[in-house]
């Protein structure tokens, strides 16, 4: 008897095989992307997401700088897993979330963490209850036990590391090594409906390849390479190609006269909206699709059920798709988009200054500005000889309001109140900073200065990590 991995393995040589191709549950298409490239060659159908840099939607990464793999559990990762979960629980109870680690000890540590904390703040206890008792609200398991689930949200313990802080990390990764480890992981990087949050100890570059290495480990590699640097070739929101149609284009002028910026054939993989209309004051935020469809168009009755269809997903997603037919615009423009237009007039954000919040501080370039070079102000705030709010204060006063010296007191990136929260905090991230500072002192800064001086001061924070784990 020959022995197989799955019942699939089994039935594969006895029928045909089809791919269903509509990929439906990721809210946002980097969840699938990267599986897509690798494990399905492209050629899943990924619907774009209207959230397009929104902090609530998509991967986030967290480099665990601390965390030591020993017997086969990472206490320190397991720790920063567990406040992230404390975190979703108070802040984002209505979002379900499930927490995967890559071994049983590891998820074993991860619970332990979690009843450590409850046991300490007794409203946390009742949040994470609240979260447990809800239907698919919460779980916590090991790599082999998540075919089937999918959460709102995934956090991903990753569990490996270094066996001393700085050391090399050893190339043994339990079941990703194995001949099926690929397929392990493909199921855990598609469980997430908005968001997943990598945890990992190590870094892409820690890990190790050569032509005899396994496709699991390889792909551990490239995921965590796409989560730490937010990007992989030929992923992105706004595709860069031009307009289908000189009809397209008209609709995209007309649109960005009346002061609406357009992205033409928005999406990533086998479909693609027409025009997405942005928010003018908040970019990372498509307001509406617009299809433009041909004269042919009303006769093709396939290619209108397949269309649909495609809104239908759409707008689960999110979207607000509108329709413009080449016929009436061409004969009566004016009385196709002028509803359109007072309909992102009343959808569009109130102020045109985009708060700081998640899309402020994505990690992407800020053409407007060089990046900060380490030279920049007065030598000597990474220093660890004076305290971290003395520092940041310090920089504040000789960099950051040299450099914009009209920027209110009370929306300075570096206001009393922001240097308490970071010297309490030390986000060593733009990620941890968006988890770990509350919102409405993100909301209240001024958004040049985060875009140009936010990475130096999460140096100065990285700077101080060894006095505070002395403190521990």
């Amino acid at each position: 008897m020959v022995q197989t991995d799955s019942i699939l393995d089994a039935a594969l040589p006895l029928f045909p095989m089809r791919r269903l191709r509509w990929h439906y549950r990721s809210q946002h298409e980097h969840l699938i992307a990267y599986s897509n490239r690798n494990f399905y060659d492209s050629d899943l159908v990924v619907f774009p997401s209207p959230h397009a840099q929104s902090g609530e939607f998509g991967i986030k990464f967290t480099h665990v700088k601390q965390g030591r793999f020993v017997n086969q559990h990472n206490i320190e990762e397991a720790r920063v897993v567990a406040e992230a979960v404390a975190r979703h629980a108070m802040q984002n109870a209505q979002e379900s979330l499930g927490i995967v680690a890559m071994n049983s000890k590891q998820r074993e540590q991860i619970e332990r963490a979690v009843d450590e904390l409850c046991k300490t703040r007794p409203e946390l206890s009742n949040a994470i209850d609240a979260l447990r008792n809800q239907e698919d609200g919460l779980f916590i398991k090991n790599l082999e036990n998540v075919q089937g689930d999918e959460r709102d949200v995934i956090f991903i313990s990753f569990t490996y590391g270094p066996a001393e802080v700085g050391g090399r990390v050893y190339q043994r990764f339990g079941p990703i090594n194995s001949d099926v480890g690929w397929r392990r992981l493909n199921v855990l990087f598609t469980r997430s409906k908005k968001r997943m949050h990598v945890f990992s100890s190590m870094k892409s570059e820690d890990i190790l390849v050569s032509e005899t290495t396994k496709s699991g480990v390889r792909a551990l590699r490239g995921f965590l390479h796409f989560a730490e640097k937010g990007n992989m070739d030929g992923i992105s929101y706004a595709t860069g190609k031009a307009p289908d149609s000189d009809f397209e284009i008209a609709v995209m002028e007309a649109l960005q006269a009346a002061g609406f910026h357009c992205d033409p054939q928005v999406g990533v993989a086998g479909f693609f909206v027409d025009i997405a209309v942005r928010d003018p004051g908040n970019p990372g935020r498509y307001l509406m699709g617009i299809e433009c469809d041909g004269a042919t168009y009303h006769s093709a009755k396939s290619a209108r059920d397949r269309d649909r269809l495609r809104q239908e997903v759409l707008e689960r997603l999110g979207w607000r798709i509108r329709r413009i037919w080449s016929t009436d615009w061409f004969s009566n423009p004016d009385g196709e988009l002028d509803p359109i237009i007072r309909e992102l007039d009343q959808l569009k954000t109130a102020t045109t200054q985009q708060p700081f919040a998640e899309e402020a501080i994505a990690d992407e370039v800020d053409e407007q500005h060089e990046p900060v070079v380490q030279s920049e102000g007065p030598q000597g705030f990474d220093s660890g000889g004076e305290p971290l709010t003395v520092r940041l204060k310090r920089f504040a006063e000789q960099v950051i309001e040299v450099a914009f010296p009209d920027t209110p007191a009370e929306r300075r990136l570096l206001r009393p109140a922001m240097i308490e929260a970071l010297a309490e905090h030390q986000p060593y991230s733009r990620s941890e900073f968006v988890e770990m500072i509350p919102k409405y002192l993100r909301d209240a800064t001024e958004p040049k200065e985060a875009h140009r001086f936010l990475d130096r001061i999460l140096e100065i924070l990285e700077g101080n990590e060894v006095n505070t784990e002395v403190l521990r």
